[in-house]
């Protein structure tokens, strides 16, 4: 009998499994609209399906596979008894892990699944059953499945257009995806794609009103790759790269109407499945070749579209696409002021910050002033419209535009022509004035102004916008006159726009720097005064109030049903935190005590200029720079230091007991340092004070910090960090 059922299975699956030419229309017309399979249903017991680091144990229970899709099966849903075990690889990870599920290892009973997948699942399943006595499969246990079919269908647009690309691409880098019913957890996701830069994941969804939102629980490289998360750092796994823009766009109050020409390079062999974000409130109306031959695209999700290619391309190969859209994707506030914002991408974006050249087209109503990224070439009025044309300095990482009823003011002076925008009771000339200062200040710090033009421009949200060569700032005028906003968006054009993020991992370092040299424009200008510590203080402030001390790795995954406001409270306040302690740390006496610090950044975006730097490129460099004092584990690493700040999650409490003794020639100054609220391995250097006076540091980690200082004159008091260069959770005294 067990042979019987050897040979029906390896019939059926040679004869399901051929995947016969088909175009992408009716691929996903079926996949789409596809069912359980009536005939595929199977009593299992015993298998273990292992992705990566997924393990899925099905112990006992009915499987229902999907009907086939051009032949080839893939899905299936699961009811019985079963086990997820998911390792995360990393601190970070299991951290993430124990935040949503109370344990930092995946490891969750379920007592139903649903499968998708483009591998070998399906045989693999069918080997298994094969090894084990055939059960009949009873009436009972087959009317189990009736309800699933409607999950089913609603389901079937998930993920449809993912597993088209694995149909139409054949490579070895197939999806296994996962929805299990976890006992404790509800519903969750487990995926291995290799198509992704990290392979694998743990995700929730939630329902939120009309939309849903996602819970990342975990998400990593493969285990091959995982050992070594330097080596990946830069590991981009687009099919193509998007070379250039020329995008020719005509505004009418909220209403955009565009004809992109995109031109894209194909990365790998085979690239047909092209996938870009562009705003939901645009809709596609073409997609063409140079030549004028049609190709299909999908619209989908919140923002997706997906672009599917009639041949595929060779490696290194330039096709043109033409792309027609419109829709009301622009704002408005108030009668004079229109934006896109967070309306989404107002062009195709292949949704990663590598650059690409822009040349950009509007026309726009008369009575209006459009500002742009890049340089303007040209402006004229036409037809009782208004037209101009931008063109971008090389490669962007983005672009942008505003238009409103506003006033520009110029200071055209060279190397770098200024000009402010101004539709309210703002100082203009003083606010030119101001920006000049901060740019001459910056370009002094941090090297030339990466662009050939700066535009300043209300922008009608509470946070600066800083694209390459434009700045939005609040319109409320007030907002516009607060320095801190406005040197954080100047100091973007360095940090973020002249060197961009590697991956969302890496972002800490844009955030951390731009808000920091804002206090540095702060700290120079006024240097009589509290307002620098004040910053710094408020962003601890802000740490500790929401017990925000997450791993600013983690990027805007530091936002979650769990901590709302946890990117936010977090990222921009813990990253301008590390930045300033490496300043500290690298400091030394000399009439330029920044020297070492200066030097290093100026490095890091001298050598990373258009390009998108990770967090281990920029700690390589750091650790160039590194002071005698930095080298904690005298291996002259800087990893303790990106280990607990960068990686770690941990805001350290100091408690100081220390004892005052006459010497010989003075006194001496003794005593221990207590570290907790942080893991065991955290290590910090620590400096100590004899009322105003620098006496030195105790290294604070697994041990107890011991000091022993000489003195002349008896102190007064002996404090820890009086200065505020170490992010501690109070000033132990």
């Amino acid at each position: 009998m067990r042979l019987l059922v050897g040979l029906l299975i390896a019939m059926l699956g040679a004869g399901t499994q051929n995947s016969p030419p088909a175009g992408p229309g009716e691929i996903l017309t079926q996949l789409s609209n596809i069912h359980l399979d009536k005939k595929q249903i199977y009593n299992i017991r015993d298998i273990t399906l292992r992705r990566d680091a997924l393990s899925i144990a099905l112990n006992r229970g009915t499987i229902a596979f999907l009907e086939p899709v051009m032949g080839k099966i893939t899905g299936a849903v699961f009811i019985g008894s079963g086990e997820v075990v998911v390792i995360p690889p990393d601190a970070v990870e299991k951290q993430q892990v124990f935040q949503f599920t109370g344990s930092p290892v995946l490891n969750e009973p379920f007592q139903a699944a649903f499968f998708r997948f483009t591998d070998g699942t399906y045989e693999e399943i069918m080997k298994e059953y094969a090894q084990h006595a055939a059960e009949e499969v009873s009436e009972d246990e087959a009317a189990q499945f009736m309800p699933w079919e409607q999950v089913v269908r609603d389901r079937s647009d998930v993920m449809k257009y993912r597993i088209l690309a694995d149909f139409l691409e054949p490579s070895s880098e197939p999806l296994f995806l996962s929805e299990l019913r976890g006992d404790k957890t509800g519903w969750f996701e487990v995926a291995y794609d290799p198509r992704l830069v990290e392979e694998v994941a743990i995700l929730k969804f939630h329902d939120a009103g009309l939309a849903s939102v996602a819970d990342l629980w975990a998400s990593f490289n493969r285990r091959s790759e995982a050992r070594d998360p330097e080596a990946v750092a830069h590991e981009n796994k687009s099919v193509v790269d998007v070379v250039s823009y020329d995008i020719d766009s005509t505004i009418s109050d909220v209403r955009l109407d565009a004809q992109t020409a995109m031109r894209v390079k194909a990365l790998r062999a085979g690239a047909r499945v092209l996938s870009f974000d562009i705003s939901r409130f645009l809709q596609v109306s073409s997609v063409t070749l140079d030549s004028g031959e049609p190709v299909p695209f999908y619209q989908h999700d919140e923002n997706g579209l997906t672009i599917v290619l009639q041949r595929p391309l060779e490696p290194g190969q330039e096709i043109t696409l033409r792309l027609a859209y419109s829709g009301e994707v622009i704002a408005k506030r108030g009668s004079s002021m229109f934006y896109v914002g967070e309306r989404g991408a107002w062009y195709p974006s292949p949704g990663n910050q590598d650059g690409a050249a822009f040349n950009l087209t509007f026309h726009y109503p008369a009575a209006y002033t459009l500002v742009a990224t890049g340089s303007k070439l040209r402006e004229w009025d036409e037809a009782g419209r208004r037209h101009s044309v931008w063109k971008s300095d090389g490669e962007f990482p983005i672009a942008g535009f505003n238009l409103g009823n506003f006033t520009i003011v110029a200071d055209e002076a060279t190397p770098l022509p200024i000009y402010v925008c101004v539709n309210s009771d703002v100082s203009a000339e003083n606010l030119l004035k101001d920006l000049r200062a901060t740019i001459n200040y910056f370009s002094g710090l941090f090297g030339p102004y990466p662009y050939s033009r700066l535009t300043v421009s209300p922008f009608p949200v509470n946070y600066p916008q800083s694209w390459p060569a434009l700045v939005g700032l609040q319109s409320d005028s007030q907002f516009l006159n607060t320095e801190l906003a406005r040197t954080h968006g100047l100091a973007h054009q360095w940090f973020g726009n002249k060197v961009g993020w590697s991956s969302y991992r890496d972002q800490w370092i844009a955030e951390g720097f731009a808000h920091y040299a804002g206090a540095m424009y702060m700290e120079n200008k006024y240097p009589d005064t509290t307002r620098f510590r004040e910053i710094l203080d408020e962003a601890r402030g802000r740490l500790l109030e929401q017990g925000a001390d997450g791993a600013i790795w983690l990027g805007p995954r530091l936002a979650s049903t769990a901590t709302p406001d946890g990117y936010t409270q977090t990222l921009p306040n813990k990253a301008t935190w590390v930045v300033h302690m490496l300043r500290m740390l690298m400091r030394e006496d000399g009439p330029n005590p920044d020297a070492a610090f200066l030097k290093m950044s100026r490095e890091f975006l001298e050598t990373y200029q258009g390009k998108l730097a990770s967090t281990w490129d920029f700690k390589r460099i750091a650790e160039k720079y590194m002071t005698q004092s930095m080298d904690l584990r005298e291996d002259k690493k800087l990893d303790w230091f990106f280990d607990e700040w960068v990686f770690g999650t941990g805001i350290p409490k100091y408690t100081l007991d220390y004892q005052v003794e006459p010497a010989q020639n003075g006194f001496v100054v003794k005593g221990t340092i207590k570290q907790s609220e942080v893991p065991d391995h955290f290590i910090m250097s620590v400096p100590i004070y004899a009322d105003d006076d620098f006496l030195g540091r105790a290294v604070v980690g697994d041990e107890d910090g011991t000091f022993r200082f000489s003195v002349k004159t008896r102190p007064a008091r002996v404090v820890l960090d009086p200065k505020g260069t170490v992010l501690m959770r109070t000033n132990a005294g």
